[in-house]
């Protein structure tokens, strides 16, 4: 991650990162366009980070819904 970061920041190329998600860690660079493009890569706990049985998502979501309001 640090290399592309590097070779985009020597092209030119408009660069964020790294940020830490947690379960990845990405870095954001700006096409010729001016569209946001993210690169990502898995942390060791992705997965288990991910799994529904494990992570309360649905739930979390639903409190949010609710308290949002």
């Amino acid at each position: 991650m640090h290399e592309m970061i590097k070779k985009a920041k020597l092209l030119g190329i408009e660069t964020r990162g790294i940020s830490d998600h947690e379960f990845i860690h990405s870095v954001y660079f700006r096409d010729p366009n001016g569209y946001v493009v993210e690169l990502t890569v898995k942390q060791e706990n992705h997965d288990e980070s991910l799994d529904p049985t494990k992570n309360n998502a649905r739930q979390i979501l639903s409190e949010w819904q609710y308290n949002k309001v």
